[in-house]
């Protein structure tokens, strides 16, 4: 039992740690100030100091790319790497292609500028087909690395469609008029030979007109495209035949009726006008007019 004495006037006797609060206080308050200091401090000598130290480093590097240190040393690096890679047996020993028909062989090997045991993978693909496709005949091609020591090409050839004559030059074309240039011209004089500034865009055009009458095809040499809007052909014995600008079809229907029924194109005419649907207008020679003329003063 506790005994209470209500009469006695002491002071009440302090709690212990009661004296020591105010300086405790104070302590949490510097330290509450220090923690807020570490936590802005810490996030800044983390990212400023490699900051400078970077900052440094690149400065450095800089001053030593100038001076050309580091070009150097990458160099030497890289032939050092290259010279292992050969070493290794990492180098060109066969270059095989496959699809050439028509590409010349000796225009192919000076494309593809490799040599026998070049480093095979310091070669550069990209360089290698942009040039490879560079050649008239290519429409196409897929340069591989064939480890460890082969190259293949697989190219994707052209057709020739028809004989262009510009600027006093003769090139072969496909049928969309891409030019395939004069190598293998000797091979394909049995094509048509077109004339005109826009002729070879328009080849796929002339070749499906002229297959739908197989047997003025034959006897058909030369196209000229006029104005960019028609075409006149030229036959094995000079005949000029002009077609209109709409439904050039119809009209070589016409024709070749006309040749069957009457064997007009045997007759001695420079030029068939079939321009107009309703009519047909013929040119004879100079010869052959000469003669009528003589025949019409007898009569």
């Amino acid at each position: 039992m506790r005994l209470t004495l209500p009469f006695t006037k002491s002071k009440p006797a302090k709690k212990a740690g009661a004296a020591k609060r105010p300086k405790m206080a104070a302590e949490g308050r510097r330290a509450t100030r220090r923690r807020a200091r570490a936590r802005w401090l810490r996030p800044a000598l983390r990212f400023g100091a490699p900051t400078v130290l970077i900052g440094s480093i690149a400065t450095g590097g800089y001053l030593l790319w100038t001076d050309g240190t580091v070009q150097r040393s990458y160099a030497e690096a890289a032939a050092a790497l290259t010279e292992a890679t050969v070493d290794a047996g990492l180098s060109v020993k066969s270059i095989s292609v496959s699809g050439r028909i028509e590409t010349n062989r000796e225009t192919l090997i000076e494309a593809i500028g490799i040599s026998i045991d070049d480093p095979i993978l310091a070669i550069d693909i990209r360089e290698v087909l942009d040039r490879v496709r560079a050649i008239g005949w290519v429409e196409d091609a897929v340069v591989e690395r064939r480890l460890p020591d082969r190259l293949h090409i697989q190219l994707e050839e052209r057709k020739a469609a028809a004989i262009w004559q510009h600027d006093g030059n003769l090139v072969l074309v496909d049928l969309a008029g891409n030019v395939i240039g004069a190598d293998g011209l000797d091979r394909y004089q049995h094509l048509k030979v077109i004339v005109g500034e826009d002729a070879p865009q328009k080849t796929a055009q002339l070749i499906d007109l002229l297959a739908s009458e197989p047997m003025l095809e034959n006897r058909i040499v030369a196209a000229v495209w006029i104005a960019g809007r028609r075409w006149n052909l030229r036959l094995k014995n000079g005949i000029d035949i002009r077609l209109p600008e709409d439904n050039p079809a119809h009209a070589l229907g016409r024709l070749a009726q006309l040749e069957r029924d009457h064997k007009v194109l045997e007759r001695d005419l420079v030029a068939i006008d079939l321009r107009q649907s309703d009519r047909l207008i013929v040119r004879m020679t100079e010869e052959a007019a000469e003669r009528r003329r003589a025949h019409k003063d007898e009569t």
